[in-house]
């Protein structure tokens, strides 16, 4: 019998998260077209982790991939079910989830797994990616950087929608490595008041590069974003890193984790 999963705080914001962010996944597509089309084949089998709204998972999957997107957010997998009705969406923790290796790509983004708030379970996650990837399979996916939040995450805004108001508050804690975004959502009709609050971790380079390792990873790449360009190797004066890298083309059973502690890193 399959666990329960508690609410996630993306239930409260996932219909205007979709109206507003949903499309923003889309962005991603130049990226993976450059980095990941040219090492896959045509219909390959991926997973989006994190799929959220769809948007991502059914876009690919129009383009004769073959998706499966996980969230851990019922809402958000309620709208993902409209904008993908075609691709099969499971609802559960990208921390600890278990599938057969059968994936040739799996694929998270628009800074997910910034949600993971501990290396150990960053570590986790990276695990779980590693056993449902078939050997010689491929993990992409972007985290925010610091200098990401520096310049984009102290700062207020407010949206006007047809029956809403939305109050949207970003906040970065440069010496906790602490995102916080506070949105409150006051719908016209009736008067009623959602609030929404949701934290992301800003996760040293270092400690990533640490923790893909310690989950069997190898052939780890970087890149940065840079005035909308990937560029290699320049994490450190990216906003938005890219990671990609890779499960070993070895027997499934030959994995062992290592044992060396993630390390601080820039």
């Amino acid at each position: 019998m399959k666990a329960e999963l508690p609410p996630s705080s993306y239930d409260g914001v996932a219909e205007v998260y979709d109206l507003y962010w949903g499309t923003a996944s889309l962005l991603w597509l130049r990226t993976f077209g450059l980095l990941v089309l040219p090492r896959i084949a045509r219909g390959a089998r991926i997973l989006d982790l994190c799929c959220g709204t769809g948007r991502l998972a059914g876009e690919l999957s129009r383009r004769g991939f073959t998706l499966v997107g996980l969230d851990g957010s019922r809402e958000m997998l309620r709208h993902g079910r409209k904008n993908a009705p075609t691709v099969p969406l499971i609802e559960a923790d990208a921390r600890r989830f278990g599938m057969r290796p059968s994936f040739d790509v799996v694929l998270s983004t628009f800074d997910s797994l910034n949600h993971i708030l501990t290396l150990n379970e960053l570590q986790s996650a990276f695990r779980c990616v590693h056993d449902c990837l078939r050997p010689g399979g491929l993990f992409f996916f972007d985290l925010n950087t610091e200098l990401g939040y520096l310049r984009h995450w102290n700062d207020s805004s407010e949206i006007v929608g047809d029956d809403h108001t939305m109050k949207v508050t970003a906040l970065y804690d440069r010496t906790r490595r602490l995102g916080l975004f506070r949105a409150t959502i006051e719908h016209r009709a009736g008067g009623q008041v959602e609030e929404v609050e949701l934290r992301q971790r800003c996760h040293a380079s270092g400690d990533v590069i640490s923790a893909l390792e310690a989950g069997g990873f190898t052939d780890i790449e970087t890149f940065g974003l840079e005035q909308e360009a990937i560029v290699p190797d320049c994490l450190d004066s990216a906003e938005r890193a890219f990671y990609l890298c890779k499960r070993p083309a070895a027997a499934a059973g030959a994995f062992r984790p290592s044992a060396r502690r993630a390390s601080k890193g820039a």
